[in-house]
């Protein structure tokens, strides 16, 4: 492993650290909040705080209500898994479970909102959008909750800041997004496990 790797690999571990000072119970969250400011740091060049608390970037309900149907049946027809998994729905242009699904579904494989994509990324590696679909209001409304009151806190904003500048600096060109995501997710599951030892 080349040193600048080792290097990031220690400052997301920093950044783990920091979010278990500021939000100690909601180690669920610590993946998503880490891998989607890196994301958008690296590779959509944008203010890392957009990531975690500007929720405008998870498109309005009426946004999404606003979809003709023909939009609705192409997000499902391009997508194979999708395709499979809603067939019957698709045949019969059921489009009131269709619309319903979309909902959840188009944020995170239309989208591919990076936050979103890291909070139920077991369910995405498994094709699991029966889970995606049940858990979805649940578990977005549990992350903006406990997220929404970390906003103010200046102490929280200035050492997380600082962390993902630092990684941001040493990611640009040298990392693709799923090989951010994959190294959020094996250094955070490492320290939690750690933790609990």
């Amino acid at each position: 492993m080349d040193q600048k790797r080792i290097d990031i690999e220690d400052q997301i571990g920093n950044a783990v650290k920091i979010l278990s000072e500021f939000v100690p119970q909601k180690t669920a969250l610590y993946f998503p909040l880490i891998s989607s400011a890196l994301v958008w740091l690296v590779n959509r060049h944008q203010d890392w705080k957009k990531s975690i608390y500007s929720w405008e970037v998870w498109p309005d309900p009426e946004f999404l209500r606003n979809k003709p149907d023909e939009f609705i049946l192409d997000f499902f027809r391009q997508k194979d898994s999708l395709k499979k998994y809603f067939s019957q729905q698709i045949k019969a242009r059921d489009m009131d479970f269709l619309r319903n699904a979309f909902n959840s579904l188009y944020p995170i494989f239309g989208l591919k909102d990076p936050f979103l994509n890291s909070l139920f990324d077991p369910e995405i590696q498994e094709n699991n959008f029966k889970t995606i679909l049940i858990q979805f209001e649940d578990r977005v409304g549990e992350a903006k909750k406990t997220i929404s009151p970390l906003r103010g806190n200046k102490a929280f904003l200035r050492k997380i800041g600082d962390v993902f500048q630092e990684i941001a600096a040493m990611c640009t060109g040298v990392l693709t997004q799923k090989e951010i995501q994959e190294m959020v997710a094996d250094i955070v599951k490492e320290k939690l496990h750690n933790e609990k030892k």
